[in-house]
C-alpha cells in the first residue's frame, strides 16, 4: 500500500495512457462491427514500391516508439523524484539520485542511438520508394501502346521492382534510386556512365547492379517457363530516376532514364509473343501480384 501511495503520479501517468488505450480499442470494436457491407470483391494489385511503403510504415512506427521513449522516460523519473519528496519529505539520497540519473541518460542515449538508425534508414527507404515510384509512373504510360505492367513483384526473398509484358516480350525493369553530389557542376554530376558491365557515378562505381538486374530476370524466365510449361525469355533492363546515362558500350543490358522508356520499347528489338502467349504470362503474374487488400477492409477486419 506505502508504494501505491508513494508512486501516485506514476501511477496516474499510466492509468491515463491505458484509458486512451481501451478508447481506441472499443472505438475500433464498434467500427468493426457496424452492420456494412464494403463494394471491393476482389484483391488489388500491387503499386510501385509497395514492400517498400510497408517497411516505412513499421519504421515510422518504431520512429514513434523511440520519440515517446524520450518523452516519458524524465517525466518518469521527474514523477519518481517528486513522489519520493512529496512522501518522505526529503530529496532522494546521493546515490539514489545517480542512480537515478544513471538509468535516466542509458535509456536516453539508447533511444537516441536507436532513434537516428530508423531515421537514416527511412530516408533510403524513402529514396527507393519515391525512385520505384517514379519509374512505375513512366512504365504505366505503355499501357497505351498495348503493354501490361505490373510492379513490386513479390520471388524468392526479393523483389521484382517492375515487369512488363507485351507483343516485343517480356522485360523486368530494376530501380536504382541515387542522391547526386550537391555541386555547381550539376549537369555533369548528374551523368552516369555505363560501359556495359559497370555504371560509373562522378563520385562511385556500381558493379552489381547490372549483375542484379541479369539474375532477376533469369529467375523470372525461369519461373514463368516453369509456370506456363514453355520457355519464356526474360530481358532486364535499370532505370535510374534522375539521371541521364551515358553509354559508351553497345554491350550489356539497356541502361536508361525512365523518360526514356516510351523510346526504348519502340527501337528495342522484338521478341515476339503472340496473344495467347502473353495471356497465359499475364495470368500468372495477376495470380502473384493481385494480393493487396483494400485498407479499408484491414480496418473493418481488424
Amino acid at each position: 500500500m506505502w508504494w501505491i501511495i508513494t508512486n501516485i503520479p506514476i501511477i496516474l501517468l499510466i492509468s491515463i495512457f491505458s484509458l486512451a488505450w481501451v478508447f481506441l480499442f472499443v472505438f475500433r470494436k464498434y467500427y468493426r462491427n457496424k452492420n456494412l457491407r464494403l463494394p471491393f470483391t476482389q484483391l488489388l494489385l500491387r503499386s510501385p514500391g509497395q514492400s517498400l511503403l510497408k517497411k516505412i510504415d513499421f519504421l515510422n512506427e518504431d520512429i514513434t516508439s523511440y520519440v515517446v521513449y524520450l518523452f516519458i522516460t524524465p517525466i518518469f523519473a521527474y514523477a519518481t523524484y517528486i513522489s519520493h519528496l512529496y512522501f518522505n519529505k526529503k530529496a532522494p539520497s546521493f546515490h539514489g539520485l545517480v542512480l537515478l540519473g544513471a538509468f535516466l541518460l542509458v535509456l536516453i542515449v539508447f533511444s537516441l542511438y536507436k532513434l537516428t538508425g530508423l531515421l537514416s534508414q527511412r530516408r533510403m527507404m524513402r529514396l527507393g520508394y519515391d525512385g520505384e515510384v517514379a519509374v512505375g509512373q513512366e512504365l504505366n504510360q505503355l499501357l497505351r501502346d498495348g503493354y501490361r505492367v505490373y510492379h513490386d513483384f513479390f520471388a524468392d526473398k526479393f523483389n521484382i521492382d517492375h515487369i512488363v509484358v507485351g507483343k516485343k516480350g517480356v522485360f523486368a525493369v530494376e530501380t536504382k534510386a541515387r542522391s547526386k553530389p550537391n555541386s555547381e557542376q550539376r549537369q555533369k554530376d548528374a551523368a552516369v556512365e555505363y560501359n556495359g558491365k559497370t555504371l560509373n557515378f562522378p563520385k562511385w562505381k556500381d558493379t552489381e547492379t547490372i549483375v542484379q538486374a541479369e539474375r532477376q530476370a533469369s529467375w523470372l524466365s525461369k519461373w514463368l517457363g516453369s509456370a506456363i510449361g514453355e520457355p519464356v525469355t526474360v530481358r532486364a533492363v535499370v532505370a535510374l530516376p534522375g539521371w541521364y546515362v551515358n553509354r559508351t558500350s553497345s554491350d550489356g543490358i539497356p541502361v536508361v532514364n525512365p523518360k526514356q522508356f516510351t523510346l526504348l520499347f519502340k527501337q528495342i528489338k522484338p521478341r515476339d509473343l503472340s496473344e495467347e502467349m502473353i495471356k497465359r504470362i499475364v495470368h500468372q503474374l495477376e495470380q502473384k501480384c493481385r494480393d493487396v487488400e483494400p485498407t479499408s477492409n484491414i480496418t473493418e477486419q481488424g
